[in-house]
This record gives structure tokens, sequence and C-alpha cells, in this order.
């Protein structure tokens, strides 16, 4: 099954799941069926090598530097992506009413703007807002979408690393940050998910996906709601937490960007207790997590 009919297929098990959600899902469903029909096929590696399983070492594969951007592609694909967001939206129009504009004007250069994306480079993604006067966040929001899906896409497609050796708290591909956990195996393994690329790498189960701190005495969890392994982690050290899916009761092979759609209600309840999810702004030097 393709990543496409694997998402619509997921959407309609979580529609029947938790149809207060229907919304949301709505505008995953519009966007999924946009991607059969305007493939986000728009970037590529520079260096071929890449597409070949690889080690990247201490840094992630892919930097702004060595990727290519079809820009007339992206163009046209972030143009449909902002008219969905437009239907389902219920505010923020007029921003994306100027950054539609901006793209199809080329007054937005949209290579600068995914490779900004790529690199968490909020100073060149706020100058690109101000010059159409859009809120940085929708410009932010707007850009890292495309550039996730597709990343996504291009996985799916056979952009691999080799994440064997990877023991950093961000994505050996991308550099992006985990923003959902997975217990696997008889043995609970944790395995950590990007965010934005979608890829996986292990991790200390009993380890702060965020900070690194493995104090037991300040790391905890907590379950929520109705469905069996869903939980979320929590660092009191520094204030973050994880939502992490224990496959051997949630299911296996769930995928991972439509589950953490799924369970936001955990995120409102973690971020009620003061938690907030750990972000990536740039690899810091000590960012290892052993996997032992």
């Amino acid at each position: 099954m393709n990543f496409v009919a694997k998402r619509q297929q997921r959407l309609r098990e979580l529609r029947g799941k938790y149809p207060d959600f229907s919304e949301v899902f709505n505008l995953y469903g519009d966007i999924y069926a946009l991607m059969e029909t305007r493939v986000p096929d728009y970037l590529q590696v520079e260096d071929e090598a890449a597409m070949a399983p690889s080690s990247p070492g201490d840094r992630p594969l892919l930097r702004g530097d060595n990727l290519q951007v079809d820009a007339a592609g992206a163009s046209g694909f972030m143009l449909d992506l902002i008219d969905i967001l437009k239907q389902h939206g219920q505010q923020g129009g007029e921003d994306l009413d100027r950054l539609a504009k901006g793209i199809a004007t080329a007054a937005v250069d949209v290579a600068t703007l995914l490779r900004a994306s790529l690199e968490r480079d909020r100073l060149q993604i706020t100058g690109e807002a101000e010059s159409l006067q859009v809120d940085p966040a929708m410009v932010e929001y707007v850009g890292g979408m495309a550039l996730s899906l597709a990343l996504q896409l291009a996985r799916e497609r056979g952009l691999r690393v080799d994440s064997s050796d990877w023991n950093k708290r961000f994505c050996p591909l991308c550099g992006g940050a985990p923003t959902m956990g997975e217990l696997v195996g008889d043995e609970g393994r944790m395995v950590l998910h990007c965010g934005t690329c979608g890829e996986s790498w292990a991790s200390l189960r009993h380890a702060c996906a965020t900070c690194g701190n493995v104090d037991g005495k300040t790391l905890e969890y907590f379950t929520a709601g109705p469905e069996k392994g869903y939980r979320v982690h929590i660092c009191r050290q520094c204030d973050s937490y994880l939502k992490v899916i224990d496959s051997r009761e949630a299911g296996a092979d769930l995928p991972m960007d439509l589950e953490d759609v799924a369970t936001l209600y955990l995120d409102v309840l973690a971020r009620r207790e003061g938690f907030t999810r750990g972000k990536r702004d740039g690899a810091p030097a000590d960012a290892a997590v052993s996997t032992a």
C-alpha cells in the first residue's frame, strides 16, 4: 500500500474512533488527495549518492546546500495547498491570500523558503513574511508542511539514511525533532519518529528525547483516553513531553504523522500541566543518547 492509500485508510478508521476530530481529519484527507493529483516531487538531493543507504556521521544527511528545488513544481503545490487550508480554516485567510499572491508572482523565493524550513532558519522565514506583511508563523507553517510532504514522498521513493549507529536527539535524515515515540518488539524498544520527514531511529527508552536526561526521578509518563497503548512521556528537568505509542497494544506500522494528529488531546493535557513539546532549533554539540 502506497503512502497516500495507507493514510486514507487510517483516516477512515480514525473518523470512526474520534468523530469530534472529523474536521481536522477531513483537512488531511484533502491534502492526501491533492498528493495524488499534484505529486510533491519537487525536491531532490544534489548528491545522488545520498539516495543509497549511507551513514550521516554527526550531522543530518540533508542540508539546504544539497537540496535541489523545482521552483515551478513547488509553487504549484503550495498554491493548491493554500487553497485547501483556506477551505478548512476559520482564520488567517488574509495572510494565506498574501502568501499565495507572493508565491504566484515569484515575490517569494520558494526554493529559499523550503531550504530555510529545512534549516529551521527563522530569520530567513521572518524576512520572507515581513516582505509580504504576513504572520511569520503562517509562512513557517505552510513552508514546513510543503517541505514535510515532499520529504515523506522522497522517503517513500527510496531516500534513505543508515541510522543504525545514530544516537542523536534529532533526525539523521533531515535534522528534525522527534514528535512521536514508539515502543516496538517484545521488549518494548524505543524508536523516535521525525515530525518533518518521517524517518525513525532507535533511542534509549528511559531518556528524555529533548535534553537527554536519564534521571529516573525526573522522568515520568501518564496515560489518558480510551485507547490502549497511548502515553505521554514527560521530563521534569527540561519540562518537555513526547507522545509515545506502544505498538504491542495499539498496533504496528501506524502512520505516525496521522497518529500525531489523532492524539491532539494528549498535547492539550501535557501543555495544560506546563510541559512543552521539544523542538530542535539547532543540533547541540552534546546531543547524543545511548541506545544501549
